[in-house]
């Protein structure tokens, strides 16, 4: 695959990823706090529903942000040749967000699958435990999320892999995502993959002559 096919990857994937993102946040689900507003919301089979949606919503936007990962490895292992550190750590980075966010997606969508069955009784206390854990794994992924974008920023400062203020910004986006414990953090990440992605899509890169034949 080309340079260009490489960057045009990472482009869709990463509009993919925040397009989904954003799609599982509209759906505005709020169980609420109180016991019965949690017997409610998911006896509602409306509810549930949606949280289903969610859950492939957000697993798809996983996975696509799996494969920006892999792209934004191959563009920067293009340039580093032997050593490829950095692109090494983009992609061990964007795995552990991504199977991070698979796993916290998983456990907090949890509750509304067991919901579906006649025999199962809801604990409030049970699904608010289980909701919590189901957070903190996403948060682990938001912070998994720093290696990724603090090594695609030093690719983009050594390398003009990206325009040299984007690899400022990715620095702050960086210190800002341990913020992702309310939800903060993890929006400003969502505008850096956007504004990456865009950058790459548009983005034109006269090609290189090969220098020999591959195997």
């Amino acid at each position: 695959m080309t340079r260009i096919s490489w960057e045009r990857l990472a482009a869709l994937a990463g509009v993919a990823f925040v397009v989904l993102y954003v799609a599982a946040f509209g759906l505005g689900i709020e169980v609420g706090a109180s016991d019965q507003e949690i017997l409610e919301h998911y006896a509602d089979s409306g509810n549930r529903a949606k949280e289903v949606v969610a859950f492939f919503l957000i697993a798809a936007a996983a996975l696509a942000f799996l494969v920006l990962a892999s792209s934004l490895r191959s563009l920067i292992a293009r340039s580093e040749h032997e050593t490829a550190t950095l692109a090494a750590l983009t992609w061990a980075g964007g795995t552990a967000c991504a199977v991070l966010v698979l796993a916290g997606n998983a456990v907090s969508r949890a509750t509304a699958f067991a919901a579906m069955s006649d025999d199962f009784q809801l604990d409030p206390n049970t699904r608010r435990l289980v909701e919590d854990v189901g957070f903190l794994l996403f948060v682990s992924g938001a912070l998994a999320a720093i290696i990724l974008v603090v090594a695609v920023s030093l690719a983009a400062l050594r390398h003009r892999l990206l325009p040299r203020w984007l690899g400022w910004a990715g620095f702050v986006v960086a210190a800002l995502l341990p913020l992702a414990i309310a939800f903060v953090g993890f929006l400003v990440f969502l505008v850096w993959v956007l504004t990456v992605s865009t950058t790459l899509a548009l983005r034109r890169v006269p090609a290189t002559p090969r220098t020999g034949a591959t195997p």
